[in-house]
C-alpha cells in the first residue's frame, strides 16, 4: 500500500512538472509574436551601443580593466535587460486583467506553476537583450578580462529581473498597454540618473545615487570598474563602495515588491 501511494505521488509530481514546463515553453513561444517588444528591448540598445560606444573615436581608451567600448556595452546591456523585464512583467498583468487570467483559471495549472512560468518569461526576456548587446560588443572591439565578460552577463540579468516588479507596479496602477509603454520610457530617464548612459555632473550623480538604477548599474559594471564612476565636466572619476550599490539595489527591489503586494491587495478589495 505504501509503495503504491509513493508511486502515485511520484507520478503526480512528474505530471505536474511536465505540465509546468510545457506551459512555460508555450509562454516563451509567444515571444515570436511580439516583434515590437523584441525590437525595443534588443534592437534599440544594440543601436545605442553602436552609436555611443563602438562608433566613437574614444572607444579604445582605457576604462577600468578594459576599454570604453566595454564600459558603454555593460550599461546598454543592463538597460536592455531591464527594458525586457519591465515589458514582460507589465504584459503579464495586462493579460491577467483582460481575460487571459480567467482562461488559465479553468486549467489544471496551479498559482505556483503560473508564477514559475511568469518568472521564466521575465528572466528570458531580460536575458536575451543582454546576450544580444554583449554579442555585438564582442565583435566590435569591447575589451575586458574573460571573467568580467561572464560576471557582467550574469550580474546584468540578475539586476534586471527585479525590475519586473517595477513593470507590474505601472500595470497594476493602470492595466493597459499604454502603462507598459510609459514604464519602459521611464526606464530611460532612470538610466540617465543612474549614470548608465553618460557621465553625470557630480551634483547630479549625488542625487542619482538614490534612484533605482544607480545600484543596478554599479553592480553590472563592477567586474570592469570596481565601483569607479565617471563624472562629467572635468573628466574625473569617483569610486563608490560596493555596499552603496548593494543597499540601493536591495532597498528598491523591496520597494517594488511591497508596492506590487499593496496594489494587488487594493484590487482584491475592490472586487
Amino acid at each position: 500500500m505504501t509503495t503504491s501511494t509513493s508511486t502515485s505521488t511520484a507520478a503526480a509530481r512528474t505530471t505536474a512538472a511536465a505540465r509546468t514546463l510545457r506551459f512555460a515553453a508555450f509562454d516563451l513561444r509567444r515571444l515570436t509574436n511580439d516583434w515590437a517588444m523584441l525590437f525595443f528591448s534588443m534592437g534599440l540598445p544594440v543601436v545605442f551601443y553602436l552609436v555611443f560606444g563602438a562608433a566613437m573615436g574614444y572607444g579604445d581608451e582605457p576604462a577600468g580593466h578594459g576599454n570604453v567600448r566595454a564600459y558603454v556595452m555593460m550599461g546598454m546591456a543592463l538597460y536592455a535587460g531591464i527594458t525586457g523585464a519591465v515589458a514582460a512583467a507589465g504584459n503579464v498583468v495586462v493579460e491577467s486583467d483582460t481575460g487571459w487570467g480567467r482562461q488559465l483559471a479553468l486549467t489544471p495549472l496551479t498559482p505556483g506553476q503560473l508564477l514559475f512560468s511568469n518568472f521564466t518569461a521575465i528572466a528570458v526576456r531580460a536575458a536575451l537583450p543582454v546576450f544580444a548587446v554583449y554579442a555585438v560588443g564582442a565583435v566590435t572591439g569591447a575589451r575586458m578580462p574573460a571573467s568580467a565578460w561572464v560576471a557582467g552577463i550574469v550580474l546584468s540579468v540578475v539586476c534586471a529581473v527585479p525590475f519586473g516588479f517595477y513593470g507590474m507596479v505601472w500595470s497594476l496602477l493602470s492595466p493597459t498597454q499604454t502603462s507598459v509603454s510609459i514604464a519602459g520610457t521611464s526606464v530611460v530617464v532612470l538610466s540617465f540618473l543612474g549614470n548608465m548612459f553618460m557621465p553625470m555632473p557630480e551634483l547630479m550623480l549625488t542625487i542619482g545615487r538614490f534612484t533605482p538604477l544607480y545600484g543596478a548599474g554599479a553592480l553590472a559594471r563592477w567586474p570592469l570598474t570596481e565601483g569607479e564612476q565617471q563624472v562629467s565636466y572635468g573628466g574625473g572619476t569617483t569610486v563608490d563602495p560596493l555596499w552603496w550599490a548593494l543597499v540601493n539595489t536591495v532597498v528598491w527591489a523591496l520597494v517594488f515588491v511591497v508596492a506590487v503586494l499593496a496594489l494587488r491587495r487594493r484590487e482584491k478589495g475592490r472586487r
